[in-house]
């Protein structure tokens, strides 16, 4: 409940500030969501929050953070500090350059995938990533969060797929983030929550839609037969009817 009354960019910050002290990957998916899975504006506002709140940006947070080595580091430095274009304005040349740079990175392993792969995924509007992203499956028959997938044991590869879904599909990321939140023993309220709350009056319906499509369940489903009480009650009116 506190998180749901706070604020959409002073929960974002709190949740990036909690995120820095903690480590493992779905801490750093905190990082991600909150650069990548909302308008630019917004962003813009998180990044206000946290300065108002913790006399310090997230950048040089990000930045001095013990937990976080190069290249990765560097990546979440440039994500959590870009100001993206927010138009529609969508450039197919440079979109069709830009599938082959991150074709040669990430398939033909031409190049590193802290180097032209985080400055395009850094740094291009939604609107141009996923022109991207629709050109590398066309000329290559897959797409490229499929092939970071195979990448396994690379870390960068797995934070670089999950900034692919927070900006080009945010719903199967939360989708997957609230599966994982349920499944094996025990529940991880911390990521439930934060999924179920960040997206409630966002994109919800598109997170159910995802969800019930990929894992034959729906959400409501699973959060009952994992969570109880009020808490259960909390996160079943957050969800809302299905």
């Amino acid at each position: 409940m506190m998180l749901w009354t706070m604020d959409p960019a002073a929960r974002d910050a709190k949740l990036a500030h909690k995120a820095l002290k903690k480590k493992g990957d779905r801490h750093v998916w905190v990082l991600v969501e909150v650069a990548c899975a909302s308008s630019p504006d917004h962003h813009v506002a998180v990044r206000k929050a946290y300065c108002a709140a913790y006399s310090a940006s997230l950048e040089e947070d990000v930045a001095a953070c013990p937990l976080y080595k190069d290249p990765l580091k560097q990546f979440l430095v440039r994500l959590v500090s870009s100001y993206r274009y927010s138009g529609e304005l969508v450039d197919d040349e440079l979109a069709r350059a830009e599938a082959a740079e991150l074709h040669d990175a990430v398939v033909a392993r031409k190049q590193t995938l802290h180097g032209d792969v985080a400055r395009i995924v850094g740094s291009r509007s939604k609107p141009q990533l996923k022109a991207t992203f629709e050109r590398f499956r066309q000329e290559h028959g897959r797409a490229i969060d499929d092939v970071l997938e195979e990448r396994r044991g690379d870390q960068l590869a797995a934070v670089l797929k999950t900034a692919v879904w927070c900006l080009a599909c945010p719903e199967k990321h939360f989708a997957e983030v609230i599966r994982i939140s349920i499944v094996g023993l025990g529940t991880d309220e911390e990521s439930l929550t934060r999924a179920i709350v960040s997206r409630a009056e966002v994109d919800m319906k598109k997170v159910k839609e995802e969800y019930k499509a990929r894992y034959r369940k729906t959400v409501t489903s699973d959060v009952n037969g994992d969570t109880s009480g009020y808490y259960n009650g909390i996160l079943l009116t957050l969800v809302g009817p299905e």
